[in-house]
């Protein structure tokens, strides 16, 4: 099976059992064999890896979502934090849904590299939101194209605070906002229930 993966090329790491996913960045890989994935793990979780264990792999391409469980072969944290696993031999490829979003103004952060900003979502669905932040032109954050993953975090009230990847599916500039809207990239049912949730109440409230 021939991915669709390159150094550089942005992932999200959900390790089974774990609440959340975690972002990385490929690094390096053998055909067929193995690759190698940039990830800052928690320790708990390297510890794990590092004696073996599996993982689900994700990354978009041309508009689909991919993703494949692997077997990690260890994990390590010098000279920096990797992890090695198997080359899949199986791919799940899911489209993109477009699902009708519900206007609200949601406090939130940006996480891009190792930046992270003040935003505002202003529209969200079950698969995707809209989040507006201000920075300068120097910023991570203007450097962000189509295709790349960042992390969410959105205050969702009485339902609670959800750090979610997001993969970027246009832009708009101006003036120095930065309008980005994104389809979430991995959810477990936990963060879909409280997603739902709230998409729920604000029908009920708003009508």
């Amino acid at each position: 099976m021939q991915l669709s993966v390159s150094p550089g090329k942005d992932v999200i790491i959900r390790v089974p059992g774990a609440d959340r996913s975690y972002r990385g960045r490929i690094v390096g890989y053998d055909p067929y064999e193995y690759l190698i994935a940039s990830v800052r793990l928690p320790g708990r979780i390297r510890r794990e890896l590092a004696m073996g264990g599996q993982i689900i792999v994700k990354y978009i391409h041309q508009g689909t979502v991919y993703g494949f469980k692997s077997l990690v072969h260890n994990a390590i944290t010098s000279p920096t934090s990797l992890i090695f696993f198997d080359y899949p031999s199986v791919m799940e490829k899911v489209e993109l849904r477009r699902d009708t979003r519900t206007k609200c103004n949601i406090d939130g952060m940006l996480q891009a590299e190792d930046a992270e900003y003040e935003c505002m979502i202003v529209n969200i669905s079950a698969t995707g939101c809209k989040a507006s932040v201000r920075a300068g032109s120097r910023e991570p954050i203007a450097r962000v194209e189509v295709g790349d993953a960042l992390v969410a975090i959105v205050n969702l009230g009485t339902e609670g605070t959800l750090k979610l990847p997001i993969v970027v599916r246009n832009i708009q500039r101006e003036q120095g906002i930065h309008t980005l809207g994104a389809m979430f990239l991995d959810l477990n049912k936990t963060e879909e229930e409280k997603i739902g949730n709230y998409l729920e109440r604000m029908r009920r409230l708003t009508r």
